[in-house]
């Protein structure tokens, strides 16, 4: 059977939540004022509540409001500690919350009885298996642990003890990796396509292997790849010898140049294939491959 949402009544119990939780903010005020109301009263020998009857209600109020209003929050909180593995907080919630349960339910029977049978109220502390004064040190004891409780509202240690592990693993160096096992985890069409794409930085005396390449071109971070690839580029267009130069060191370093040679070997095998064409085909950028024919246009008449 499925469940049966109302959506008048979520509202409705949303603002009630809302009610309860403003209350259990406001509680610690009047239980502020409840105390030191309290310790003027002893301080003066009963002149600010003993003898003032206005100020004994309003004091009856307001802890009434703060301790009883506090229930259904309490509660509550025990069980979001609990989630979040907060077990301080979620000890000292669970025994406040069966306190105030306790006191709550004792009180409730008291006022039960004497209304119930008429009776006037030391009559009815007759019919309770509590003491007043066990009751009263339970009450008070509760005014402590809501102050208590409050302020551990804003403390969570969880958190910071999370962010000061968290910090070393993201200062992590990256793990290296020899060129031999990437080479051999990497499927041959993607190593050649890797050391197309590798800027060439080869000379007669020190060549560079492709797996050197092809490490470099993976490990390196984004900003160091576009900054290769600009460097590349630009070594690329260096080493173009000028018009009419069949020998020499930069024809040597021309003949080693692998976007030069791939593009050469497809013109000789399709001599009507297009610029775009032999772009898609080798995947290049058509700059590239422009740049490269007309080259091979200047050195076709010798």
């Amino acid at each position: 059977m499925h469940d049966i949402h109302f959506a008048s009544i979520e509202k409705l119990d949303t603002a009630i939540l809302y009610l309860f939780e403003l209350l259990s903010s406001l509680a610690i005020l009047l239980l502020a004022f409840g105390l030191i109301a309290s310790m003027a009263n002893v301080l003066t020998e009963g002149s600010v509540l003993s003898d003032n009857l206005t100020m004994q209600r309003i004091w009856a109020w307001t802890q009434c409001v703060a301790i009883d209003a506090s229930v259904a929050g309490t509660i509550l909180r025990t069980f979001q500690y609990a989630g979040n593995h907060e077990w301080i907080k979620t000890t000292l919630s669970a025994l406040l919350s069966g306190f105030l349960l306790f006191t709550a339910a004792i009180v409730s029977n008291i006022e039960a009885l004497q209304q119930t049978l008429n009776v006037a109220l030391n009559v009815a502390y007759a019919h309770v298996f509590v003491p007043v004064e066990v009751l009263i040190w339970i009450r008070s004891l509760c005014i402590v642990l809501l102050i208590v409780a409050h302020a551990l509202r804003h403390v969570h240690p969880e958190q910071a003890t999370a962010r000061t592990r968290s910090t070393p693993v993201a200062e992590q160096s990256r793990p290296s990796v020899r060129p031999e096992q990437i080479a051999a985890r990497t499927p041959a069409a993607v190593r050649e396509q890797v050391a197309a794409r590798t800027p060439a930085t080869v000379t007669a005396e020190q060549p560079l292997t492709i797996e050197e390449g092809l490490s470099s071109a993976l490990l390196a971070s984004p900003s160091e790849q576009v900054e290769q690839s600009e460097q590349g580029e630009h070594d690329q267009s260096v080493r173009i010898p000028p018009p009419g130069a069949n020998s020499g060191p930069e024809e040597v370093k021309l003949s080693m140049n692998t976007n030069y040679q791939r593009i050469r070997g497809y013109r000789r095998d399709h001599p009507t294939a297009k610029v775009r064409e032999i772009a898609r085909a080798l995947a290049l950028s058509t700059s590239t491959v422009s740049k490269w024919i007309k080259h091979l246009n200047t050195q076709a008449p010798s």
